[in-house]
């Protein structure tokens, strides 16, 4: 048995990769930016500048894509010899922090050895969904992307709630050496599970590359061509515009609610209270709202179910905007981290499966990983404008009713911001795909036909 023939397998590895690189997205994103603003009182500027340095490398997916796309070990599978590479790679480049000592005094070295490290869960990211959209029927999308998502938030959920404890306990090494052990041990996941029967589990066992429809060697310059004939179509540009716009709130809201709590609400949290309420008691929602977003999105449509994530999200953004007695009411604050997760991942999953709907051509895994990448570069640009958006808004007050204003305008913000892109879904048509290709098939069938 194989992946291709497998259905349990298909979900252990695909699932198991998103654990992989959810877990250290936990530890950089959530857990490691709250100890530093209970601990240090770094503030919404920083605490976004760091997290954008660290997600910058997930840009890279567009360099990734085309490469591994053209060039691969064949025998060994199309994306199995990048994705064991990655996930290896991954590993390695924590070592760097064996031995790095007090957080406080390497917080610069930290950042640069996540950089590194996020080269190659870009890298590992860009491979697992390539294979997704490989070994996948298109009937098992939705549903395998509501588990592939809720994998992912499991793993950051672990990645946040327990290493922040470790944190505290015994340090970032701790932390660091927990990481190296798991993503090892995901590793053997695609080390003893092929892609086809008859492939080469290893580079010396016995195998051959096994031919499949769209198997063919294609250049650089043949993917080149087949992703900017994608691109040609109205709904894959307007989707483009969506990507780029619909994380912005969100990367804004993750940031200020950082400092908000940790600082503003400090009688009633501490970092590990924020990173526990964000990971561990978040995970429920979380799968709960994945599973059934998968289901929805293949049911009612992925439309709906976008509109039905981020939109959710961005009318919880401005009801907490809309209370700022309640702030320091623990049901309350809690209810709106547990909410936001949920509604996120609501909206993410529909949006995977949109993505992955929408992506055509033979350079379809280039094409999603356009929307991947574009999706980060988002949430990056949300993380980067936490700060300033935040400053701005206190009108050069410096007051401390000032400062709590600044927050309560900067709700608002991310719930207009969230709630505007979804206009742009009026004018994603999958229908417009479905007939490129089958323009694209009746052609090449007409090509096909000897001239006499």
């Amino acid at each position: 048995m194989a992946l291709v023939d497998s259905r349990w397998q298909r979900t252990v590895t695909l699932c198991g990769l998103y654990v992989a690189q959810g877990v250290p997205w936990g530890f950089m994103l959530l857990t490691l930016p709250a100890y530093l603003s209970y601990k240090y009182k770094v503030d919404d500027t920083q605490l976004g500048d760091m997290k954008a340095w660290i997600l910058f490398p997930w840009t890279f997916k567009l360099i990734w894509a085309p490469i591994m796309d053209s060039y691969t070990i064949r025998s060994m599978g199309r994306r199995r010899p990048w994705i064991i590479g990655a996930e290896l790679l991954m590993a390695l480049s924590l070592l760097g922090f064996l031995g790095l000592g007090d957080l406080s005094q390497n917080l610069n070295l930290i950042i640069c050895m996540y950089v590194l490290h996020n080269c190659f869960a870009s890298l590992q990211d860009v491979s697992t969904d390539a294979l997704a959209i490989d070994i996948l029927p298109k009937e098992e999308y939705g549903q395998m992307n509501g588990l592939m998502w809720g994998s992912k938030l499991v793993g950051r959920g672990v990645g946040a709630a327990g290493l922040s404890v470790v944190l505290n306990e015994a340090g970032i090494e701790a932390c660091v050496a927990i990481q190296i052990v798991l993503l090892l041990a995901i590793m053997l996941i695609p080390i003893f599970i092929l892609e086809r029967p008859g492939e080469k589990r290893f580079p010396w066992s016995a195998g051959e590359a096994v031919e499949v429809k769209e198997s063919k060697h294609r250049t650089l310059r043949d993917v080149l061509r087949d992703y900017l004939k994608a691109f040609s179509l109205t709904t894959m540009l307007v989707y483009v515009l969506f990507t780029l716009l619909k994380l912005i709130g969100s990367g804004i809201n993750e940031t200020v609610t950082s400092t908000l709590y940790t600082q503003q609400l400090n009688p009633i949290w501490t970092d590990q209270d924020f990173t526990r309420a964000s990971g561990l008691y978040a995970l429920l929602p979380i799968i709960m709202a994945s599973l059934i977003g998968g289901f929805l999105a293949d049911r009612f449509g992925r439309r709906l179910m976008l509109c039905a994530g981020f939109g959710g999200y961005a009318l919880l953004a401005m009801t907490f905007a809309a209370n700022p007695a309640l702030w320091n009411e623990t049901w309350f604050s809690m209810s709106y981290l547990l909410a936001c997760a949920a509604f996120n991942a609501l909206g993410s999953v529909a949006f995977l499966s949109m993505a992955m709907r929408i992506s055509w051509t033979m350079a379809a895994a280039t094409v999603f990983t356009t929307y991947m990448t574009l999706s980060n570069i988002s949430h990056i640009a949300g993380d980067k404008l936490a700060g300033p958006v935040r400053e701005f808004l206190k009108f050069s007050d410096t007051s401390l009713a000032a400062n709590m204003f600044s927050y309560e305008m900067t709700f608002w913000f991310v719930g207009v911001s969230s709630l505007l892109p979804l206009l742009l879904l009026f004018f994603v048509r999958p229908d417009e795909v479905d007939d490129a290709r089958h323009a694209e098939a009746a052609e090449g069938h007409s090509g096909a036909v000897p001239q006499t």
